[in-house]
């Protein structure tokens, strides 16, 4: 018992910290001032009387539409965005009350009016919150202040209820506001957090160059590297690519304070996207067979999910000092701009040899270039930090422009090295000039790069191929490839260190500014930042609601070829028609006067049939015909219908007359409840709906069931209620801020305040309150689910149906990439034109956002609730197999502008015309399995052995060239045998494609082992024999 003793109140001390940290951040403690303030607005009588008897509603509004959020620059955005809604529905609402109060009480008319006002803010309000994400919320606050104004004292003449709501809008919004000006008066608050993403995704980039280089070139010295973890990088990698691009739209939108435009970090995002792709198609795992003998602990990565930044600011301020090898150091082990050496050079000669000359050969210069883009990662990542984070206590240790002071040596003068404070740095102290590490790291890699290429060129002029082994072995061909790979990222680095020495430059002489965003479409269809939605998760419904993705319907399917094919068959009746009646005039003409008999008259048939076939009929019927198909796949405009039409049902018993009780009933239940909580929950697609639905039904129970424990306890007391309100934000704050639960945590808080502050805002109400809080649940609950019904029955989106059509449409766009790749390379100019590369590059980008909306779509399937399991593993593996086929199609791009055309191409047409029909094939059966749901036919042309033929072709192609004049290629023979290896893994990636599409949709079999008259025919590997790839396995029989 003893021994375990110090443990257990290690582990509750721990924890108690833990807890301390948490609610002791920023937002956290700004959270709970600003529920703190809502509580003590409402308790004070004299100043909730201008609220009425919905006072209580300022912190429903405080968390639903006015929640602190992370920056001063979304508080502001949310602030004025969202008064801005609430204007206009206060106003609108009032305009409508104010037109049916010209009418008698209860009378037809007057209810009419306010229900039709009600519908159409509801139409519209949908159809915007569906088109411009980021007035989401506006459009919310909008409907919630009408529901209220519209349904409650129909045709009176009143407008108290509108002061009311302006009171309680305009007070959540300005306490928000003010607790968090409070708080960020007290405590550091960081501006945005943008720069932190984009230097943190360098230090990944930087772990994986390591990982790779020491599993492409493996070196006696080098830690053991797990390749699960190095897989797990590259994902995580992906990942963050992705988010740059989110962040960075929604970052270029906020108000912020600076020196330097988000916009001149632009450049860097593709930098980072460029790199992720070499290393995903250039750097592939190779086996290890050497010995190691370093520690795994060499390659932990510095920043799993951004630790690095958090690290390197957290830290107290140090001076750096210059150790004698030229290593610039911090104290407490800080090494500013020189990343670890992870992969040294091999500086004795090897007392054993690689299984492969070639990879030996390439060793030296791979890992030198390496070594040289690490230290350019870097320099980029920390240039990033400084200009950016100015007022952190690294920056104060670094100056921008050159100075000449002595610099202090490691080991000399310790005392004054280590001083950390500013005035120990004045004017003449050291200092460190960031542009001179900028220009030095690009001087360093232009030579690690040029030293690069000479050694390809050297090893590979002194290649001598045996006539008995024609091709060199798979080891050589990945070391080829890896070569190529850095020296394209050398290339992509070259820029982002000219893009950081630019916004290095300019902050030198730039001065601090407000930064404000353009108010505009682009803007106002960007989605907030997370913080702003209760759901993290939720941003998934804006990513697949756009209209860009394809409507899984047969009436879309009538595509542009069809339709202009009839035309020209209609066009071509006309030309027969009018060549007949040219005939018979002429023939008419032919006759005498006395001989014409007069032209028959047209009929009915013959007249309509003229017009609806004449040019401007045609003309009229296209152009109608394609309003009403963008009319039908509109998910905006069906969502604003399913918005609209939910609002009339619910409030339907409002406006009924006042002899059937339906009024007075809605107003004693609190019907509005109801109204709003559907507003709320209805999402775009079915899974983002469930997800929201059930999780807001359990957190309105629970918040029933405290609200009704805490009047127990405080009854109309004042204090006690607003501290137990407080006290039941804690774990609200916790979980909205540390967990994704935000579904749960904001209804539980808004279903609070109307049962703990009911009887003391109003104590004549006959309600108990027992009966208020059943009420209230009741209300709320029943408007969610009349918002899962609603979506799960009118105009459902199904994710998985979703997910299909665009699968199917991600391939095709696949292989329109690969047919301009093709294009391209048997091109005349054999250059690209500025044209092409930017419409290739246009598609590489819709296809890489089509991928985010299928990975989008699997997160919104994993919350729907469906009778049959759906294979959500095998999709995701579809995603990741998509995702390489990009990679690779990327690689082969870059390196084909390079690859010698005429023994490459030129010589081996009918080889490569081979291969190439055979990917297209493939990815055109995986496009019309996925599209019509129907399995693959069971044989298919082989690209393996397609490939095999032109490898083989290929490379006897090179052995004559190279006997010729064993000069001729020089560097351009590496891209050749670096494509050779790319081309592998893509018909590697094809056939693990092919095999999950039948393993989801099946294969049309008409030869299995049952045959018994082929049983001597093999099913599954005959593609060597006679070129055809099978598509049957014999686990599914």
């Amino acid at each position: 018992m003893t021994p375990n003793s110090p443990t257990l109140l290690q582990k509750a001390d721990d924890a108690l910290r833990r807890c301390v940290l948490v609610f002791a951040s920023k937002r956290a403690l700004a959270r709970l001032l600003s529920t703190f303030l809502c509580c003590v607005v409402v308790v004070i009588l004299p100043f909730s009387r201008l609220g009425g008897s919905y006072a209580f509603l300022v912190l429903a509004l405080k968390e639903l539409v006015f929640s602190v959020q992370e920056s001063l620059a979304q508080q502001l955005e949310l602030t004025i965005l969202n008064i801005l809604g609430a204007l206009l529905g206060i106003a609108i609402s009032t305009l409508g009350k104010f037109i049916a109060a010209q009418y008698p009480v209860d009378s037809a008319t007057s209810r009419a009016t306010c229900a039709t006002f009600l519908v159409l803010i509801s139409f519209f309000a949908g159809l915007v919150k569906s088109r411009l994400p980021r007035l989401n919320l506006s459009m919310r606050i909008g409907c919630f202040a009408s529901i209220w104004i519209l349904t409650d004292s129909i045709g009176v003449r009143s407008y108290a209820l509108s002061g009311n709501f302006l009171w309680i809008t305009l007070s959540a919004a300005i306490i928000c506001l003010v607790s968090l000006l409070v708080v960020m008066s007290l405590l550091h608050w960081s501006v945005t957090n943008f720069e932190r993403d984009i230097a943190s995704t360098f230090i990944i980039i930087q772990d994986t160059l390591r990982m790779g280089l020491a599993l492409a070139f493996p070196h006696p010295d080098d830690p053991p590297v797990d390749p699960e973890q190095y897989q797990k990088l590259k994902v995580e990698l992906l990942s963050r690519s992705i988010k740059l691009n989110e962040n960075y739209s929604q970052a270029a939108f906020e108000l912020r304070i600076g020196r330097l435009s988000l916009r001149s970090m632009r450049p860097l995002i593709g930098t980072v996207e460029h790199l992720r792709r070499e290393l995903a198609w250039g750097m592939p795992l190779r086996k290890r067979t050497l010995p190691t003998r370093h520690h795994h602990s060499h390659f932990v990565p510095r920043s799993g999910a951004g630790a690095g930044a958090e690290d390197y600011f957290s830290s107290p301020p140090v001076t750096p000092t210059i150790t004698p090898n030229g290593t610039i150091r911090g104290g407490h082990g800080h090494t500013f701009f020189k990343s670890p050496p992870g992969t040294p050079l091999p500086s004795p000669p090897l007392p054993f040899q690689l299984e492969c000359p070639v990879a030996v050969s390439l060793e030296q210069p791979a890992q030198a270039l390496g070594s040289a883009l690490l230290d350019a990662l870097s320099a980029v990542e920390r240039t990033i930090l400084l200009a950016f984070h100015q007022s952190d206590p690294p920056a104060r240790l670094f100056s921008w422009r050159e100075r000449e002071p002595p610099v202090t040596i490691v080991g000399k003068e310790e005392s004054t090295s280590n001083v950390s404070d500013d005035s120990a740095t004045p004017s003449g102290a050291w200092t460190f000039c960031q542009t001179v590490l900028l220009s030095k790291a690009e001087s360093d890699l232009l030579a690690a790069r040029d030293h690069a290429r000479e050694e390809l060129k050297k090893v590979f002029r002194d290649l001598h191929t045996e006539r008995g082994k024609p091709h060199l072995s798979k080891e050589a061909l990945t070391s080829c490839l890896a070569m190529i790979a850095l020296l394209q990222m050398a290339q992509e680095l070259l820029v982002a260190l000219q893009v950081a020495q630019r916004f290095a430059t300019y902050y030198e002489n730039a001065r601090p500014r407000l930064w404000y965003p353009r108010v505009s479409l682009a803007w106002l269809g960007v989605p907030p930042g997370p913080y702003i939605s209760d759901d993290p998760n939720a941003q998934n419904a804006l990513l697949t609601a756009g209209d860009g993705s394809v409507t899984p319907t047969a009436d879309n399917t009538y595509t542009a070829p069809e339709w202009k094919q009839g035309l020209r068959e209609h066009a071509y009746g006309v030309d027969v028609r009018h060549s007949a009646m040219k005939t018979a005039r002429m023939r008419v003409a032919r006759r005498g006067s006395e001989d014409r008999e007069p032209a028959p008259a047209w009929n009915l048939s013959q007249w309509i049939h003229y017009v609806w076939s004449s040019t401007k009929s045609l003309r009229f019927r296209i152009r109608l015909w394609r309003v009403l198909k963008a009319t039908q796949r509109s998910s905006h405009l069906r969502h604003a219908l399913k918005n609209a039409c939910g609002v009339a049902l619910l409030s339907l018993p409002a406006f009924l007359p006042a002899s059937t009780g339906g009024p007075k009933w809605f107003l004693a239940v609190h019907g509005q409840w109801m109204v709003i909580s559907y507003l709320w929950v209805l999402e775009t697609n079915i899974g983002a709906t469930w997800r929201i639905g059930y999780l807001r039904i359990l957190g309105t129970c629970i918040g029933a069931i405290y609200a009704y424990i805490a009047w127990l306890i405080a009854h109309r007391n004042p204090y006690g209620l607003v501290t137990l309100v407080t006290v039941a934000d804690l774990p609200i704050t916790w979980l909205i801020t540390q967990t994704n639960l935000g579904p749960l945590a904001v209804p539980c808080s808004v279903a609070i305040p109307p049962i703990a502050f009911a009887k003391y805002i109003s104590p004549h109400s006959d309600t108990s309150v027992i009966k208020l809080a059943l009420l209230r649940a009741g209300m709320i609950s029943l408007g969610m689910v009349a918002a899962l019904l609603m979506n799960s029955f009118v105009f459902p989106r199904h994710s998985r149906v979703y997910f299909l059509s665009d699968t199917s449409r991600t391939l095709g766009l696949l292989t329109d990439l690969y047919l301009s790749l093709s294009h391209d390379m048997f091109h005349d100019k054999h250059v690209f034109t500025r044209d092409e590369r930017r419409k290739t590059l246009k598609l590489e980008l819709e296809i890489r956002n089509a991928l985010h909306r299928l990975a989008a779509h699997i997160t919104t399937m994993h919350n729907e609730l469906d009778l049959l399991p759906k294979p959500l593993r095998h999709y995701r593996r579809v995603v990741t197999v998509l995702q390489n086929v990009l990679d690779l199609m990327t690689g082969l791009r870059k390196i084909r502008e390079n690859i010698p055309r005429k023994v490459t191409v030129a010589e081996v047409f009918h080889e490569r015309r081979e291969f190439m029909s055979c990917v297209c094939i493939a990815l055109f059966a995986c496009q019309h399995a996925f599209r019509a749901r129907e399995p693959l036919p069971q044989f298919l042309p082989s690209a393996r052995h397609a490939f095999e033929m032109l490898e083989d072709h290929v490379q006897e192609r090179i052995n004559q060239a190279r006997e010729e004049d064993p000069e001729a290629l020089g560097l351009s023979l590496v891209y050749a045998f670096a494509e050779q290896q790319v081309m592998r893994n893509m018909v590697d990636t094809l056939e693990a494609l092919l095999e999950l599409t039948g393993s989801l949709f099946g294969t049309s079999t008409w030869l299995t082992a049952q045959s018994t008259h082929m049983s001597r025919v093999s099913t599954r590997h005959e593609e060597g024999d006679h070129g055809w790839y099978s598509t049957f396995r014999y686990e599914e029989v």
